[in-house]
Parts: C-alpha cells; structure tokens; sequence
C-alpha cells in the first residue's frame, strides 16, 4: 500500500495501473476496513482458530459499507 497527497499525485506516480484505480481510497476508509472485530484480536492466543476465519467476511462487510463491491475488491476468480 502507497500513501499519496491525493488523488491527483496517485495519477502521476510513474508506476499508476488505471486498472487499479478503483483501489484508491481515503485513509479513513482504509482505516475502517482495517478496524473490523478480527484486527483487534491478532495478538490473543487462539487468534488463528477463533478469529482469523471471519477476516475475510469482516473485511468484505467493511468494503460493502463503503460503497466498494465491483470485481476489483472481489479479488481474483477462482476456477
């Protein structure tokens, strides 16, 4: 993940992907994402048995709530 000033100096980056442009968000929203239930139990002992399973619907709850549902945040396809 990169930080930029905005929008406009995320454009201008040499390595931009317009294919990714649909990943470029505010802080705050990443902020949100990263704050589900799950993130705040990754140092308890039975984290990868009682919390790492529901990461990935806590997080996919989070980008829904903000608006983010296109295949870009679906992640690759699976066969």
């Amino acid at each position: 993940m990169n930080l930029f000033r905005s929008e406009e100096h995320v454009r201008n980056w040499p390595q931009y992907n317009p294919d990714s442009a649909e990943g470029i968000m505010p802080a705050r929203d990443w902020l949100f994402v990263f704050s589900t239930e799950e993130r705040k139990h990754m140092l308890d002992g039975n984290y990868i048995s009682r919390w790492l399973p529901l990461k990935s619907a806590q997080q996919a709850d989070a980008l829904r709530r903000l608006g983010k549902t296109g295949q870009f945040w679906e992640g690759p396809r699976k066969s």
